[in-house]
């Protein structure tokens, strides 16, 4: 799903008060952290990126195969997929896709900066101020253009993950490119992408909708959390909006796993056992 609903850079919030509004509206200045360049900073999160995702690279897979089906008479649920793909394919297969999942987070936070920055300084007034809301805003639009953009990545990773690794039909990231593209067509690299349009609306909405009512769960102004606070903040804003978008995330796998051509039927063959349909 769309990330970087959150402001990438902390601003220096101020509070102001504009002719006949009725409550104060939370006004940023942005600066940038001349401590590091871009790329430094581009570099840095793509590390605590790629840490990230190897870590929980298994949850990942037993979330995907969870959200692709299991035939009947086999337990579901993520924890039961993780377990059958340990048995039938060894300890490795549990972060299977997660070399292109890594290969894909450079470009998509190369994108996603690139297109924040230019949608912040579209939201931004004249005075060179942009209200918390609006960096939202901009923040998963940001976010949106770069899951469209690296799309074909996250779909050969979700085809990495339900293929069975001891009898793999895709080789690598290049092989799987080329095979899905003279096979299936170029379109086919890019289905399911409506779904990441649609579900940028709730994990957009869900963080609104969070950031709004921060003060009234924490009965503080938002410039005096501490840090623990904030972390709070962001599980809680991480918890309600992939919730809500989390539906548009099942179809949009399913779709991705759907194959057309001569590989149908060896896929299906060499799915995962009780992941078949």
């Amino acid at each position: 799903m769309p990330g970087g609903a959150w402001p990438a850079r902390k601003p220096q919030a101020r509070a102001t008060r504009s002719p006949g509004q009725a409550g104060w509206a939370s006004m940023a200045t942005w600066r940038r952290d001349s401590r590091l360049t871009g790329s430094q900073r581009l570099l840095c999160s793509g590390l605590a990126g790629v840490l990230s995702l190897s870590l929980t690279a298994p949850l990942e897979l037993a979330t995907v195969l969870a959200q692709v089906g299991v035939a009947r008479g086999h337990p579901r649920g993520p924890g039961a997929a993780a377990c059958r793909v340990w048995r039938a394919e060894g300890p490795r297969a549990l972060w299977k896709g997660n070399a292109v999942a890594c290969v894909r987070l450079f470009p998509c936070s190369a994108v996603q900066l690139a297109a924040y920055r230019k949608f912040v300084v579209l939201l931004t007034d004249d005075l060179g101020h942009i209200s918390q809301w609006r960096s939202i805003v901009a923040g998963s639009l940001a976010g949106m253009v770069s899951a469209i953009v690296t799309y074909p990545t996250d779909l050969i990773k979700t085809r990495l993950i339900v293929q069975n690794m001891l009898e793999p039909s895709y080789r690598g990231l290049l092989h799987a490119f080329s095979t899905i593209y003279q096979q299936e067509g170029f379109l086919a690299l890019y289905r399911g992408v409506s779904l990441t349009v649609l579900g940028a609306l709730p994990f957009s909405a869900g963080s609104l909708l969070v950031y709004m009512n921060l003060e009234k769960i924490w009965n503080g102004p938002r410039d005096r959390f501490s840090l623990l606070q904030n972390f709070a903040n962001v599980c809680l804003a991480a918890t309600v909006t992939q919730t809500l978008s989390f539906p548009f995330d099942t179809v949009k796998r399913k779709m991705q796993r759907m194959v057309r051509g001569p590989l149908y039927q060896k896929l299906q063959h060499q799915m995962p056992v009780g992941t078949r349909k």
